[in-house]
């Protein structure tokens, strides 16, 4: 098993371009950027405990295994990372997760390892402080555009869509923290950046990630998605069999149009100041806070989000169904012999 040289968790709001950014910077061969599949920070973290424990990190990979088998079609070779992890003294969470990705996915020329996987931001410091040359990397977007695409996309029962702005508002406000407090080891990258200037974004990523060399980013018919499949732009307005090429100018100006004055207002009402810090233009000058609130006034949850706001000044980390329960869980649809 090869050694891991560095190690990023790429994470953000769902709907913000985190799959394509992660398959631009999986175009530099040095680097095996992975989607979902471990995720030992939702799914086993602090379950385990102790996990230096034998029987505690085997029962962990037992866990993981079904999962990974059942949801994405992937086999865990246990034997191959209990034998490397019998080599460790004293074994943590840093360890295990690191060990089993580099089993999973760590092939020549990889020596650095990332994995996406959405709404992990105030996880950030366990992560950066579990791995040995730990990186991690946010995407933010307009939160406009996140509300509009998860309104679209989403299968939750209106209004759980409007969740989305308490969550781009944290990440936001964490993203600014982590900034300052990890200035070598955390960036933020915004989609729209991305999505105008491919290449120069990447580059920037692949320097913030000591990744040297220069390598191009056009091979998107050879992208593959989590489960195998060809992937596709992952937009709630540009089908998979649209053979259209992907408007970057309506993923990124849609909202103006398609958004109602109330969700737009909400919007810059909750998250206006933290917009204006990552260089998102407001375009509301006044707020009605009484209409405002009838987009969501029958919903105890959003009215709860909005209230914890009113007096804390503090978004959300949660998806609007519990992403813990398989019921909940997409499958492969690329079965594999």
């Amino acid at each position: 098993m090869y050694e891991s040289k560095s190690q990023t968790l790429i994470t953000g709001v769902y709907r913000t371009g985190t799959e394509y950014i992660s398959q631009l910077i999986n175009c530099h061969p040095h680097i095996s950027v992975t989607m979902y599949s471990v995720n030992i920070l939702r799914f086993i973290y602090n379950k385990y405990n102790p996990i230096s424990k034998k029987d505690n990190y085997i029962a962990a990979l037992d866990s993981l295994y079904e999962r990974i088998q059942e949801r994405y079609n992937l086999i865990l070779n246990k034997g191959e990372i209990i034998e490397v992890l019998s080599k460790y003294k004293n074994i943590d969470y840093g360890i295990l997760y690191d060990v089993v990705m580099r089993s999973l996915y760590l092939k020549p020329p990889a020596e650095c390892w990332a994995e996406k996987n959405q709404l992990l931001w105030r996880e950030i410091p366990i992560f950066l402080n579990m791995m040995p040359n730990g990186k991690a990397i946010l995407i933010v977007r307009d939160p406009r555009s996140i509300l509009l695409s998860f309104k679209k996309y989403t299968y939750a029962k209106p209004p759980a869509y409007i969740g989305a702005v308490f969550n781009a508002l944290d990440a936001m406000q964490h993203g600014l923290e982590y900034t300052n407090q990890y200035p070598d080891q955390f960036c933020s990258i915004r989609y729209e950046d991305a999505a105008i200037n491919p290449d120069e974004t990447v580059r920037k990523i692949w320097h913030f990630l000591g990744l040297k060399g220069e390598y191009q980013i056009n091979n998107q018919p050879n992208w593959v998605d989590a489960y195998g499949n060809p992937w596709h732009a992952n937009s709630s307005f540009h089908k998979n069999d649209d053979l259209r090429s992907f408007d970057v100018e309506s993923s990124i100006n849609r909202w103006k149009t398609d958004l109602n004055e109330k969700e737009i207002s909400l919007v810059e009402g909750v998250c206006g100041e933290m917009m204006q810090k990552y260089d998102y233009s407001l375009t509301v000058n006044t707020y009605d806070w009484l209409s405002i609130m009838r987009l969501f006034a029958h919903d105890d949850t959003i009215t709860d989000h909005f209230r914890k706001w009113l007096l804390t000044g503090k978004g959300i980390e949660l998806f609007p169904t519990d992403p813990v329960d398989p019921k909940n869980w997409e499958r492969t649809t690329n079965k594999q012999s």
